[in-house]
């Protein structure tokens, strides 16, 4: 029984933390390039670790796309399926087996997602005249909503770090193997 509360508390603790990091669905939402745009790549199983508030909340991430669909399924440490997101040409929406009722839409987390994985010239064509831009350099990305900063990408493909200077986290991904259990290497400021 002790064992159940346990895995019960740890659970709760990482809704909380999805509830604390994405509370955001009042914010603007970018509009996500087309899924022709995004190269193709083979499924990735991430380590996600999520920094709100001096605390951090580690996950994993299962990314998978084809030239129709995106999909991400968020999962606790224990493998729990916490939540998954699908994208394709009818829009972004989450499966209704969600473990919880995430406080931000399907749309706006897709849009984050992509800032990561698409092509620069891809995200400009897809924000084309409104109030998004993107700005690329050699140290990332940074993402603007009417020139006011709202997250800026930064890393390599061993670790990429996402900070959403708005919703006030960080996310760190990073690559994670079937063998590789060990803490993200990557969480220095």
């Amino acid at each position: 029984m002790t064992t159940t509360l346990f895995r019960f508390a740890c659970q709760a603790g990482l809704l909380s933390a999805l509830l604390l990091l994405f509370g955001c669905a009042g914010r603007p939402v970018a509009t996500v390039p087309s899924l022709s745009t995004l190269p193709a790549m083979e499924t990735q199983r991430q380590r996600l670790t999520f920094e709100h508030n001096d605390q951090h909340h580690e996950m994993i991430g299962v990314l998978r796309h084809d030239d129709k669909t995106l999909r991400l399924v968020i999962l606790s440490p224990q493998g729990q399926r916490l939540l998954t997101l699908i994208h394709d040409d009818s829009g972004s929406r989450f499966l209704q087996d969600a473990a919880f009722e995430p406080p931000f839409t399907a749309e706006w987390l897709a849009s984050r997602l992509s800032w990561n994985l698409w092509p620069a010239p891809a995200i400009e064509q897809a924000f084309g005249s409104n109030a998004w831009s993107i700005q690329e350099d050699k140290t990332g990305r940074t993402m603007r909503y009417r020139q006011r900063v709202v997250a800026r990408i930064s890393g390599n493909s061993a670790c990429t770090l996402i900070d959403d200077v708005e919703a006030g986290y960080r996310l760190y991904i990073m690559p994670l193997s079937d063998t590789d259990q060990t803490t993200a290497p990557c969480l220095t400021p």
